[in-house]
């Protein structure tokens, strides 16, 4: 059993959009059983990266394995415990922040939850990097420890999968694999039925679950990079006119190019090539 934890003080006269109040990381602890009934002020956030444990969520009791991730919000009934035959590895934040819980509840953070990691590396590096902060300078760099915060709710809002998804584990291990070759092959002409079938789902349900995973659909991640390798192409041949560009990032029309450019910078592509290689 090994205890790693670290508790701070508010720093409410700085006005951070996030800070830690108390944060660790417990390997096998041997009776870790929290039950509050009615919560803690701040925000609880919780990765699990080995053993098992179990969480109460309206009444109703779930398993939690390698990859799992719970979050409470602040003065709402806690109850999670480990498992005594396979205790778990765990890293644990308690947070809160100006603007923080708006934030949180606009994108859909609003009560306690259960979510799942495919690939946890990110996010399981940037609350080490936290820890690490604290031990070496405790709270002599509170704008870092902020920042550092940032990043852990970050990779876990950006990467987590609702936990009633869970089940279908291997075919979001088919999106994420299949992203690559998107991103490679975004120019060429965009066929749904295409890329489904090279994850042997339907159409309907690899557009359903492709959004779950990324947030967006597959033809607005498509879009993203095309207009991502014609920013590339428009700074690396400032001879190149706009209408390769366009053709060459999947475009052959110039005005839908620059309408779509538009719509995502803000500026046109020209504009965008003049702005930054001046």
């Amino acid at each position: 059993m090994m205890y790693r934890h670290y508790f701070l003080p508010r720093f409410e006269e700085f006005d951070f959009f996030c800070f830690p109040l108390a944060l660790g990381k417990y390997t096998r602890p041997i009776d870790q059983d929290v039950n509050r009934e009615t919560g803690l002020r701040d925000f609880s956030l919780h990765l699990v990266v080995a053993g098992k444990g179990y969480i109460e969520l309206d009444d109703t009791v779930h398993a939690l394995k390698k990859g799992d991730v719970f979050l409470h919000c602040p003065q709402q009934k806690m109850r999670y415990y480990t498992s005594e035959d396979d205790r778990w590895e765990i890293y644990w934040l308690q947070f809160n922040g100006k603007g923080l819980a708006d934030f949180l509840l606009e994108r859909g953070f609003r009560e306690p939850s259960i979510w799942y990691m495919n690939d946890f590396t990110m996010l399981e590096q940037s609350w080490l990097e936290l820890l690490d902060e604290i031990e070496r300078n405790q709270f002599s760099r509170p704008a870092k420890i902020s920042a550092l915060t940032y990043a852990v709710l970050i990779d876990f809002m950006c990467n987590a999968i609702p936990f009633s998804n869970k089940r279908g584990t291997q075919n979001v291990d088919r999106i994420i694999q299949l992203l690559p070759s998107m991103q490679k092959n975004a120019h060429l002409p965009y066929i749904l039925e295409e890329w489904s079938d090279k994850v042997n789902l339907t159409p309907n349900y690899f557009c359903s679950l492709f959004k779950k995973v990324t947030r967006i659909t597959p033809l607005a991640y498509i879009t993203k990079c095309r207009i991502q390798n014609s920013k590339h192409k428009l700074l690396a041949d400032p001879h190149m006119s706009i209408k390769e560009i366009a053709i060459d990032s999947g475009y052959p029309s110039v005005s839908y190019f620059n309408k779509i450019f538009m719509e995502m910078e803000g500026v046109t592509p020209g504009e965008f090539r003049k702005t930054h290689l001046k």
